[in-house]
């Protein structure tokens, strides 16, 4: 395998994070190793989308349909609720809502991820999470508190939202403090939104295959 070829095409600079890596593993320079890491790395990614959306899709429904029991259906347009949000957060809501309102389903794909995070915040507890998170995460520990279980689901939207940009930029996943923590997030997640569609995905999943043969 011509390494030097693609390590120029893919740049020295990328390839030396994975060549790094496997002189600290295996205490040499290997550049079969160093392309089946890389390789690996680019595959574990690819894997990882699939139950990313699912979790993403469930999760974001999942928060709009909270919203809705307290501020009505068409709840991006409730001038209640936008005042409860702060400011950047009802920017970026006026911001989706500038080219026109046709529905809530047509709005959530246009709302950044990282918009449902922050409603995942402490801010909401009194006005949507305490009354009404048992009814949209009805599998969550009936030991946890409304705030536990909202701070549980913030703590894991927040990684698994972080893992997701290292995976869309590229970037290496095979270093990350949280890559055998991000696809147990997602499937507890899902699991208390809808434990039959967290059960689906696990069954169609592949990650969990590849993240049991390491390269390195």
């Amino acid at each position: 395998m011509p390494y030097t070829a693609i390590e120029h095409a893919l740049s020295i600079n990328r390839f030396s994070t994975y060549r790094q890596a496997v002189i600290r593993s295996i205490g040499k320079s290997c550049d079969t190793t160093t392309l089946k890491l890389y390789e690996w790395n680019a595959e574990l990614s690819s894997r990882f989308f699939f139950p990313i959306h699912i979790y993403e899709v469930a999760i974001r429904n999942a928060i709009s349909d909270a919203i809705s029991i307290r501020y009505g259906s068409d709840w991006p347009t409730n001038a209640v609720f936008q005042n409860s949000l702060n400011h950047l957060d009802k920017q970026t809501l006026q911001s989706a809502l500038s080219n026109g309102y046709h529905g809530v389903s047509k709005l959530l794909p246009e709302i950044k991820f990282v918009w449902f995070e922050n409603m995942l915040t402490s801010r909401h507890d009194g006005r949507i999470w305490k009354p009404y998170i048992t009814k949209t995460f009805p599998n969550a520990p009936t030991s946890m508190t409304p705030q536990e279980i909202r701070k549980a689901l913030k703590d894991a939207c927040y990684i698994i939202r972080k893992f997701r940009n290292r995976c869309g930029h590229h970037e290496p996943i095979f270093n990350s403090a949280s890559l055998y923590d991000v696809y147990p997030h997602i499937r507890e997640s899902l699991n208390w939104r809808c434990a039959t569609t967290s059960q689906w995905m696990n069954s169609k999943q592949s990650v969990s295959e590849l993240l049991c043969k390491p390269v390195i």
